[in-house]
């Protein structure tokens, strides 16, 4: 994956800020189904923004579980959303 610079990550936190939420994680966490959900969203435009269950440690977990899974990088977390960013490898 490509590190991002803190110009590129304030702008991507600029786009995805008014972004709607694409997914929310439900009672069954990350399945498979989910991620592939997931992967459909970030083959059109390399950006998803999850909304997440409540719970600080259980959304770290996921946040964490999710970027490896997916390969991508957590470029915002707001209250129950997380942002993330698949850049071109």
């Amino acid at each position: 994956m490509v590190e991002l610079s803190g110009k590129e990550k304030k702008k991507l936190r600029g786009v995805l800020k008014t972004r709607p939420i694409d997914l929310k994680v439900g009672k069954r966490g990350l399945t498979h189904e989910f991620i592939r959900e997931c992967a459909k969203i970030l083959a059109k435009d390399s950006m998803i923004k999850l909304g997440l269950p409540a719970g600080k440690e259980l959304q770290d977990r996921l946040i964490e579980e999710f970027s490896a899974e997916a390969t991508v990088e957590c470029i915002a977390k707001v209250g129950k959303t997380a942002s993330f960013y698949q850049g071109n490898e």
